[in-house]
């Protein structure tokens, strides 16, 4: 209900309208084709500290392509029992995983639709030198024209599906929708996903041990290509021929398939493991909180929650100059030193920062208490349970 409809001039009647809108609950339906990884994260993040009613339908984290293909059917079948049972709802929350305009057609009779993009399939990295198959990102724009708003998990997500978009329009034949990037411009906003940040965890000491000489470091991300395990070979591989004295942890969500590379780091430094592959959420929050420097080699990130979690945890980061990572961190003067081009640079940079950690404590710590604050779950789920209710209120 907005504000309008009180009736009232009087500004006290107006505020309380705003915040009544603000801070009452409403009934959301939240579609998760792939829950799993970042996804199930936010999904359960979020509920968890919303003040809003959620109910929650998904399908397991495998297959991927066929996800996007079905799941519309499948959801279809599972709203009209739903509500043939009694529920409503105020709005519905779904993934860049679902197609939206399909699930439209088979039922039109959605309230006001949010859709969120963990990812966007026009810049997701395509292993084969030529995208034969368009469907897929195709399938993120019509799911995002035909929401009513179109969130995104950093700026950089946004930016490269808006250039995706254009790029890919100058492929067509003909007719292109060109007017589509201006429509999903105007609708998009960013909402960056939350973790859980706890009293023992913000603030930290980043760099915290003085008295020995091994570097620990942690690499944390799904084991596929686009998480760049041939740099991480490459620069574990400097380290070791520049007779570094360091540990590692690579753990992460591991698949029946995965990159040659991670054998190849098993092989040649075993000795240097000390987790290695999926852990517990109770070992991973140890992994964090006893590393130094947190890695990664990814040539694909659209938000890096685990590079989030690790600063946050007291690891220095030592990240690729480009994605997600520079807009995440520019807010903090110094921090482009952390960014590096080459897995060379790269191991050149873990070195310097654990020589000169007193050097780098200010920065590291800088950024651990800037994501703490920012990224912590009850002030990102507030931000989107509002934005929420102003969307409802906007369809009153």
């Amino acid at each position: 209900m907005p504000v309008e409809t009180f009736g009232f001039l009087d500004l006290g009647f107006l505020y309380f309208g705003y915040t009544w809108s603000m801070s009452r609950s409403l009934e959301i339906l939240s579609l998760q084709p792939f829950f799993g990884g970042s996804h199930k994260q936010f999904d359960e993040g979020w509920r968890r500290h919303s003040r809003h009613h959620w109910t929650t339908l998904t399908l397991p984290d495998r297959h991927w392509k066929w996800r996007m293909r079905h799941s519309p059917i499948e959801f279809a079948k599972q709203i009209s029992e739903l509500k043939r049972a009694g529920q409503q709802w105020d709005v519905v929350v779904c993934t860049d995983m679902l197609d939206l305009a399909t699930l439209k057609g088979l039922f039109p009779d959605l309230p006001p639709t949010v859709v969120y993009f963990h990812e966007n399939q026009f810049e997701y990295p395509n292993r084969h030198a030529k995208r034969s198959d368009l469907h897929f990102p195709f399938t993120n724009l019509t799911s995002a024209l035909c929401a009513d708003e179109v969130w995104f998990n950093s700026e950089f997500n946004l930016a490269s599906m808006l250039s995706g978009i254009t790029s890919t329009l100058k492929l067509l034949p003909d007719y292109p929708p060109i007017e589509s990037v201006d429509a999903i411009r105007a609708k998009s906003l960013v909402h960056s996903p939350g973790v859980e940040v706890s009293a023992e965890t913000a603030p930290v000491r980043v760099l915290r041990r003085t008295s020995v000489d091994a570097i620990k470091i942690v690499w944390a991300a799904r084991w596929e290509h686009d998480k760049g395990p041939e740099w991480l070979l490459e620069v574990l591989n400097v380290l070791n021929a520049q007779s570094v004295d360091f540990s590692i942890s690579i753990v992460g969500q591991q698949y029946h398939k995965q990159p040659d590379s991670f054998e190849q780091i098993q092989q040649l430094h075993s000795d240097r493991i000390e987790h290695w592959g999926f852990v517990s959420r109770a070992v991973y929050d140890q992994v964090l909180s006893e590393a130094d420097v947190f890695l990664s080699t990814a040539n694909h990130e659209f938000f890096g929650l685990s590079f989030v979690e690790a600063v946050i945890n007291g690891c220095c980061p030592v990240v690729p100059n480009g994605m997600a990572y520079p807009g995440l961190m520019k807010p903090v003067s110094g921090s482009e030193r952390l960014l590096y081009e080459t897995p060379e640079q790269a191991a050149a940079l873990v070195q310097s920062v654990w020589r000169s950690r007193e050097e780098f404590r200010a920065v590291s710590n800088e950024l651990s208490e800037l994501f703490s604050k920012s990224y912590a779950w009850p002030v990102r789920a507030c931000a989107m349970d509002d934005r929420l209710a102003a969307l409802i209120d906007s369809h009153h």
